[in-house]
């Protein structure tokens, strides 16, 4: 079977899922039984070991920087550290992670429109605080993928208030997931504020999704470094959302052509991406 073949058959339960009314019946009671946290106990215990091999030759991931490293579990494998390079010219913004980017622009009335669905800046936050901040400004989404580095960094240097954590549900946020459901404000998340050099006032938001079992940010208030690791997801595909303040950046065109057609574009982790 091949990665397409995988990926076509990923969709259609996805969509089964999410799109039908038994599918939707059978995900609340998936979730109500706590199925992700069990599975995740799974992944992270050395009986699923066996499945890292195979999960490799399935989505095709390249090896190469993380030869002779050992792992006791499959999280042990998905959560696997290297070390990184990115763009360091400071008005050059970079890709946190490794994903598919897409951008919206945040309205007058702080409103976004995503795969179908109106959000807020409210809706993210659960409350008010930032609505006026990030009013007019740039939203950027970076929908990482299951063969994707799933470690990501700060974008500039700068200072990082305290992280936000919101319990939320853990649905999928592949784009058959999120033509159906709400899942930006519905799944689990952590939301900081970073005071950065050279994009204004940025927040940034790790969304986790089905079988993800934790969100794992490194520092609480304190200053970073860019490119200096910020955290990891636990298991499965995530999700970064980035808010920038109105007129703080602008996209590479080519992106830009991209994301403006709504499209996603490929970017990795540290990557050069647009500018202050």
């Amino acid at each position: 079977m091949t990665k397409t073949d995988n990926a076509n058959k990923n969709d259609i339960s996805v969509k089964f899922l999410y799109g039908t009314k038994i599918g939707k019946l059978i995900l609340e009671f998936l979730l109500a039984a706590k199925v992700p946290a069990l599975l995740g106990n799974f992944l992270r215990s050395p009986a699923s070991h066996f499945m890292i091999s195979r999960y490799i030759k399935k989505h095709s991931i390249p090896m190469d920087e993380f030869a002779g490293q050992k792992y006791v579990s499959f999280n042990d494998f998905f959560t696997r550290k290297k070390d990184i390079t990115f763009d360091a010219e400071p008005t050059h913004l970079i890709a946190p992670s490794d994903s598919l980017l897409s951008a919206y622009k945040i309205t007058d009335d702080s409103v976004f429109h995503i795969k179908g669905f109106d959000y807020t800046l409210k809706d993210f936050f659960e409350n008010d605080s930032f609505t006026e901040t990030f009013r007019g400004g740039d939203c950027l989404v970076f929908r990482l993928c299951a063969s994707d580095y799933h470690r990501y960094c700060y974008i500039d240097d700068g200072e990082q208030r305290g992280n936000h954590f919101i319990e939320g549900s853990l649905y999928s946020v592949q784009p058959a997931a999120c033509e159906n459901f709400r899942v930006y404000t519905k799944n689990r998340r952590n939301w900081a504020i970073l005071k950065t050099n050279n994009f204004g006032t940025v927040a940034q938001i790790e969304i986790g999704a089905f079988s993800v079992g934790g969100i794992k940010n490194h520092y609480e208030a304190s200053p970073f470094k860019k490119g200096e690791e910020k955290g990891y997801f636990d298991l499965h595909g995530s999700t970064i959302v980035l808010l920038f303040q109105k007129d703080k950046i602008n996209l590479l065109p080519e992106i830009k052509k991209v994301t403006d057609s709504g499209s996603e574009y490929r970017v990795t982790i540290g990557s050069f991406i647009g500018l202050a």
